[in-house]
């Protein structure tokens, strides 16, 4: 995981936000990669981007008010182990349900008041959330530096031995789960019309990204693994949970090899649900440096929930921003049903597309966690791919547009268009060959129903609608 979380943002995301920053500067216009796509390809292949990436939003945006939930249950155990109320048993899942239904309208009537409002609450709950990481990832290397502990650490799970069999295992998940974290540098165009001086913007906000992204990622884990909650196997706990309901965390931690007064002695209940999720580590890495219990453990505990609830929270936010968009853009080119480009009059927003994107992932929070990441990364990589091809298509059939060009000339070109193709390659490829099929059916069937759906919205739904001129590039709304 630590070697794919630092070779990741090197092969995959810096060219990602390369390819964006040139198009961008080309086509900063409501809809975005809808555009980029339409305009190398024709009307089909960009109608497929815009659709594909649009039910990558229903599955993706879907799953982080439900998350937001489940780390709101450390200090509300209902929402992990139910309620009774009036006598009426009320299940798990419903009380997560509600929870994220609060979230997601909320979220959808700050989206509709426009993308800039949204940004800065989003940017606030960032600079919020960080600081618990900040201090835990203090806490943690302290005790690394302190007690000289280390936790050794296997290529793969479980001390597995290295083969192709068992490499392609491990990449067959563990690849998608890097790249999901670090995709979507394209999705925020989509909102291109309401971002002040886009050409700008997107290159400075991306770059600043990308830093606290691995910052984020890999300081917390480091600190965790060294600082407390790592050592003698203690990180085989990290994320994981029962097998079956009911039978407990102990079984699935039997498979490799953690016998149950093992994970006694770490403090874990061998009957329960999950193993240990980031305000666990936190509390482990403040009482290795403190002890159980004291007044820095419980502090690293509950203000690590509060940023997991706060990350959701944002994530859902600058997902949501552009999941919501782009049928807006596509409605204006005439590619979906006309209700959906009904401008707010007092906020200039797609808000009639914001409350129907709401009603879907509200629909999608009850099932998001079943299909998730395969499907999510499997149709977003392809959408992906699209975008290396239209920017080269685009450099020869306009090369009169102004652009800022990806550095390096053509060899540069090459490269930020193979290094991301080769790991996008690898990832679909390692999943295949371990999953097998099963694992893209969701994708394909989605991929199907929206080539299916073209047809009918090209005859009777685009009929009498004008192209919309992506060069143009209108005013930003306040």
């Amino acid at each position: 995981a630590l070697i794919l979380l630092v070779i990741t943002p090197l092969v995959f995301s810096i060219p990602n936000m390369l390819m964006v920053r040139e198009m961008t500067s080309m086509m900063p216009v409501e809809g975005g990669y809808y555009h980029w796509v339409k305009q190398a390809f024709g009307p089909f292949t960009g109608y497929m981007a815009g659709w594909m990436n649009w039910v990558v939003s229903w599955v993706d945006v879907s799953i982080y008010p439900v998350l937001a939930a489940y780390y709101l249950g450390f200090f509300i155990p209902a929402l992990r182990e139910g309620a009774v109320i009036g006598g009426v048993e009320i299940p798990v899942w419903i009380l997560q349900w509600l929870v994220a239904l609060v979230l997601i309208w909320g979220i959808s009537a700050l989206n509709i008041r426009g993308a800039r409002l949204a940004g800065l609450t989003a940017n606030w709950l960032g600079v919020i959330m960080i600081i618990p990481l900040i201090i835990m990832s203090g806490v943690g290397i302290y005790n690394w530096i302190a007690a000289g502990s280390t936790a050794p650490l296997p290529l793969l799970p479980g001390g597995e031995a290295l083969s192709g069999d068992s490499l392609f295992a491990a990449l067959s998940t563990g690849l998608f789960v890097v790249m999901w974290n670090y995709m979507g540098w394209e999705l925020p165009t989509a909102a291109g019309d309401e971002i002040v001086n886009p050409k700008r913007t997107y290159p400075i906000a991306m770059a600043l990204v990308l830093v606290a992204a691995i910052a984020t990622y890999a300081l917390p884990m480091i600190s965790g693994m060294y600082g407390g909650a790592g050592e003698e196997g203690r990180y085989l706990l990290w994320g994981q949970e029962e097998l079956e309901e009911g039978v407990g965390i102990g079984a699935t931690m039997a498979e490799y090899g953690v016998t149950e007064d093992q994970l006694t002695a770490w403090g874990v209940n061998p009957g329960s649900p999950y193993g240990w999720e980031f305000p666990d580590i936190a509390y482990a890495v403040g009482a290795r440096a403190t002890g159980e219990r004291s007044p820095l453990a419980q502090f690293l505990g509950i203000s690590v929930s509060l940023a997991a609830i706060l990350s959701m929270i944002g994530l859902f936010i600058g997902n949501g921003l552009g999941g919501t968009r782009v049928p807006f853009a596509m409605a204006e080119d005439g590619m979906m049903p006309r209700f959906l480009v009904k401008v707010h009059p007092k906020f200039g927003t797609p808000w009639v597309a914001i409350i129907f994107c709401g009603v879907i992932f509200s629909i999608f929070s009850l099932q998001a966690f079943a299909f998730l990441v395969v499907v999510d990364v499997f149709l977003n990589m392809l959408v992906l791919m699209a975008e290396f091809f239209a920017l080269w298509v685009l450099r020869f059939k306009r090369p009169d547009l102004p652009r800022n060009k990806v550095p390096g000339g053509w060899i540069g070109l090459v490269l930020i268009t193979l290094l991301p193709g080769s790991i996008i390659t690898l990832a679909i490829y390692s999943q295949v060959v371990e999953e097998g099929m099963n694992s893209i059916t969701y994708a394909l069937v989605a991929m199907a129903v929206g080539a299916v759906l073209y047809f009918p919205i090209r005859k009777w739904v685009k009929k009498g609608v004008p192209d919309i001129d992506p060069y143009k590039i209108d005013a930003p709304a306040d």
